[in-house]
């Protein structure tokens, strides 16, 4: 690759200095640097970063790296995207986030736009009675985007309208497909040319979705040979001649579904498969600076990726950049207006994240900035994908990450990922498996039936099997590493946060000879009042009862015989409670009616409890918990431990 020569420069180390124990700080700390993105002239660069309980944006000169402008929002306001309008101007899009571990489906997301300098700053759109997603940047209107609009109050679904970046106004597209849209997509010209019409039914699986296109001047419904029920439908993009419009879909698998990636083609109405993982949806994707898709990423595996356009320029450069930084995860984040400029992130499961800028005429690479700077790749461990079998025979993978020199009879914590329905943990920089190894832990990641990122049939295995097969896959996961030798059977907890959180305390409860200890984070552990009363932000969604009763359960007896409150009397180990006091997700009666259960029942535990939210967000607060986590795993688990079988 011609670029390979300039680009291995690049990874040249710096002095390096290997810390005895690296601070807890360093793994927890903000990020310097979130994302990146380059101006349309190239002269410039927009970045979020985080700062106390916010996350801000910035703007900073390329020729002498001096950040020009900052735009800050308030406590807990979170800059969550951004774009560049035009060279002068920038789009923020901000939202309220009170814990690390908020999800940020459904969050209400307001739109700011600033002059890059700082000035004329507006609010342009307020998520009060309605919600937006932006469609397109119409660079051809340098004043106007496209956005998709969509009334709570209302099920007329989304609408398209064009917005004024700097008053804030909006003009009404009237050529829109017909029916209750949940989701539109432009083509590289900003045209509509896809939309998603959603007919709701009276339970969850009654719903249905119907891929809508713009063909001939018309709006019509694509006909798809659906081998499911109800097919999953995504809108992905356009070729850069706009002839071609890529969706991701299942429709044509009746079991054991992965997303593939199809292409409609406007001129010969051909629909083709373009692409699909053996056992992985698709994650990600790369796009060349006139649209184009070049790549898709898998979930699965170490950095897994397929080209799909392999004779586009841009697909030479990020092929370069792949093999230049082999093993890592290289995204394009954006290219200046002519396409001669690149700026990209490179990461892996030793780099939080790396930025840098590529000049395709002169093939030379510049590094911006890095995610933590106070970590270094020499200091961290790989993180190995794993594959096992559960015990009905269910196809499970995960990842295994351990202390360095180390790979057998190995304390081991099994990390239980929240959610947990389309969640799910992933190759890469993993902040708590690099503590705990670092500290000498093992520590194992499983995706559990129910978690996304393996088709339509793995998350459905999970519905109604919250405490049951979900809780036998992590139990089997365990089981797994005792007999390839990894694990010590007599030095294991469970620990996890959200989801996982409840699966840590129901773990112990549920499989006690296999745990010595455990560590609930923000979890949900009163069952029958999940939901129902607890006064989580979720609760109050529309389509709760829906999801409650096709994914966890609604009758009482079978949510009571798989709540953590109503069995401690089973518990046999030490347990760490730990919650946010401004917990709106899983707010904290959660964690005070499992205090009262374990006290009556005369139950040891450890308690830390912080003004804080769904996950802790402020650094001196996980610095906090992870040190109290470490003595706590150190007590029960460590090499001092005394731990027996029960």
């Amino acid at each position: 690759m011609r670029y390979l020569k300039i680009l291995l420069s690049l990874l040249l180390l710096q002095a390096s200095l290997v810390y005895a124990t690296i601070p807890t700080q360093h793994f927890f700390e903000h990020a310097k640097v979130r994302n990146m993105k380059l101006s349309p002239d190239g002269k410039q660069v927009a970045f979020n970063y985080e700062e106390g309980s916010e996350v801000r944006l910035a703007v900073m000169q390329l020729k002498d790296l001096k950040v020009k402008s900052s735009f800050t929002f308030g406590e807990n306001k979170h800059v969550l995207n951004f774009h560049w309008a035009n060279n002068d101007r920038v789009l923020m899009e901000v939202a309220e986030v009170t814990g690390n571990l908020i999800s940020m489906r459904g969050t209400a997301v307001d739109l700011y736009a600033a002059n890059a300098d700082g000035t004329k700053r507006h609010l342009l759109f307020k998520n009060e009675m309605s919600a937006y997603t932006i469609l397109h940047l119409l660079p051809e209107q340098p004043d106007r985007i496209l956005i998709g609009k969509y009334h709570w109050a209302e099920k007329s679904g989304m609408r398209a309208f064009t917005l004024d970046i700097n008053r804030g106004t909006e003009l009404y597209l009237d050529d829109q497909p017909p029916g209750v849209v949940t989701s539109l997509m432009a083509d590289n010209s900003g045209t509509l040319r896809m939309g998603i019409e959603f007919i709701e039914g009276k339970e969850f699986d009654d719903n249905k979705t119907i891929l809508h296109i713009k063909q001939d001047g018309q709006w019509q419904k694509l006909a798809l040979p659906n081998q499911r029920a109800n097919p999953k439908v995504t809108p992905w993009g356009f070729t850069a001649d706009n002839k071609t419009a890529y969706f991701l879909s299942n429709f044509d698998m009746a079991t054991g579904d992965r997303d593939g990636l199809f292409a409609y083609n406007f001129e010969d109405k051909s629909l083709n498969l373009i692409a699909r993982h053996d056992y992985s949806d698709i994650d990600g994707r790369s796009r060349g600076h006139d649209g184009e898709l070049l790549a898709i990423d898998y979930m699965a595996g170490k950095a897994e990726f397929e080209f799909i356009n392999t004779s586009h320029p841009d697909t030479l450069l990020l092929a370069g950049l792949k093999q230049a930084f082999a093993e890592q995860l290289v995204t394009i984040s954006s290219f200046d207006e002519k396409g001669q400029l690149a700026l990209f992130r490179v990461s892996s499961d030793r780099n939080p994240g790396e930025f840098y800028l590529y000049d395709l005429v002169k093939k030379q690479a510049r590094y911006l900035a890095s995610v933590k700077p106070n970590l270094k790749a020499e200091q961290l461990v790989p993180m190995q994908p794993v594959n096992l079998t559960a015990r009905d025979g269910l196809a499970l993978h995960g990842y295994l990450t351990l202390p360095a020199g180390k790979t057998s009879q190995l304390p081991l914590i099994i990390n239980v990922h929240g959610g947990p329905f389309g969640v799910y943990d992933n190759w890469g920089f993993n902040a708590e498996a690099q503590f705990f190894a670092h500290h000498g832990y093992a520590s194992l990641q499983v995706n559990f039936r129910g978690s996304g990122g393996y088709g339509d049939d793995f998350e459905r295995a999970g519905r109604l099997q919250w405490g049951r097969a979900m809780q036998d896959d992590v139990a089997d996961a365990v089981k797994w590493a005792v007999a390839q030798g990894i694990a010590d059977p007599n030095r294991i907890c469970i620990y996890g946060g959200s989801y996982g959180g409840y699966a840590a305390i129901w773990g112990v409860i549920k499989d006690p000879e296999l745990y010595r200890c455990a560590v609930g984070y923000v979890g949900v552990y009163d069952m029958p009042l999940f939901f129902k009363g607890d006064g989580s932000d979720a609760s109050r969604s529309r389509n709760i009862g829906q999801f409650i009763r096709s994914h966890v359960g609604a009758e009482q007896e079978y949510l009571h015989s798989i709540s953590p409150v109503h069995h401690v009397d089973k518990i046999q180990v030490p347990l760490f409670i730990v919650h946010g006091s401004k917990d709106v997700r899983v707010p904290i009666i959660h964690a005070n009616n499992l205090r009262k259960a374990l006290d009556q029942a005369g139950k040891d535990y450890q308690w830390l409890v912080k003004e804080d939210g769904h996950g802790f967000y402020q650094v001196a607060h996980r610095v906090e918990l992870y040190d109290k986590m470490l003595q706590f795993f150190n007590q029960h688990i460590g090499a001092a431990a005394t731990a027996k079988p029960n």
